[in-house]
């Protein structure tokens, strides 16, 4: 009988509280108008025609996305999506790898490296794009330093590969970071039972350092790689996508679709492919967090 008595005067003083839902309405309102809303405007409009002011004006169904699918130029623009994000994930995430490495013992010194590797995360796209366009230009600096004459921005066989070791550059900063913390997150102990083993600076950085850092290493690589199908503008102020399509991606396709040729139907349906892309990326990087990543 004691308990039920306790229990009754706790039931009775649990009032509705209607404070934290008075609070989320200001969230609620804002990712309803800026997110739920465009997303499903923009399901909405793939399937239909629209005029230049974007306001549907007919029902078609799949036709934006077979009309898509039949050209040749959607197809070249899908591949440059995907090498592009490859080159700038592996690539952002070998380098990182390097300079953490190099950093993870602390030493005297190594702050003034740690912030000079680090720099490249505070500069935004637009400045770090017109530095490109200095150094890739035919009498830049790269042509001079390595006595070329590529055409860097123009020639179709080198623009996506500019654009991407301009992003590389742009993304090392933060990856440098999280993979430092992950490499001195490594227990000195594990290190020094792995020396006492005869394992040597190379082999126990790759039996011991990286798995043990798996989180943080998964965590970079596929950060980067998604983080690449959304690089607008570098491609942007670069090259435009061009020449031909040739350093285009999927974002810039939205763009130029329906920015520039106010085919708004057209730039949705885009959109969807890329949001496919991303949420397949997604799953697939959930699906290898349990067979890769090694949780302490």
């Amino acid at each position: 009988m004691k308990k039920k008595e306790q229990i009754q005067p706790m039931l009775r003083r649990r009032r509705f509280n209607p404070t934290p839902y008075l609070m989320l309405i200001p969230a609620v309102i804002f990712f309803t108008t800026f997110t739920f809303y465009p997303f499903a405007k923009s399901i909405y409009l793939a399937f239909t025609l629209t005029d230049q002011k974007g306001i549907p004006k007919k029902w078609v169904g799949l036709d934006n996305f077979k009309f898509l699918f039949s050209q040749s130029d959607f197809w070249l623009i899908f591949r440059n999506t995907f090498v592009f994000a490859a080159i700038v994930g592996f690539g952002t995430f070998l380098i990182a790898m390097f300079f953490a490495a190099i950093c993870s013992d602390e030493k005297p010194g190594n702050r003034v490296y740690q912030t000079m590797f680090a720099i490249p995360m505070a500069i935004a796209s637009a400045p770090a794009s017109a530095i490109g366009m200095f150094l890739y230009k035919q009498s830049g600096l790269l042509n001079q330093l390595f006595h070329t004459n590529i055409l860097w921005l123009t020639d179709g066989k080198w623009t996506l590969y500019s654009v991407a070791f301009l992003t590389i550059w742009l993304r090392i900063g933060s990856s440098f970071i999280f993979l430092l913390v992950g490499f001195r997150a490594v227990s000195k102990e594990v290190l020094e039972g792995a020396i006492i083993d005869g394992a040597g600076p190379v082999r126990r950085f790759l039996k011991v350092t990286l798995p043990l850092a798996s989180p943080q290493v998964f965590f970079v690589v596929f950060l980067n790689i998604t983080g690449s199908f959304k690089a607008f503008g570098q491609i942007k102020m670069l090259t435009g996508g061009g020449p031909y399509h040739k350093s285009e991606t999927l974002i810039y396709s939205i763009y130029r679709t329906g920015i520039l040729q106010t085919r708004f139907y057209r730039a949705c349906a885009y959109s969807l492919v890329l949001f496919f892309v991303i949420f397949i990326m997604t799953r697939i990087q959930f699906f290898l967090e349990k067979k890769l990543v090694f949780y302490k």
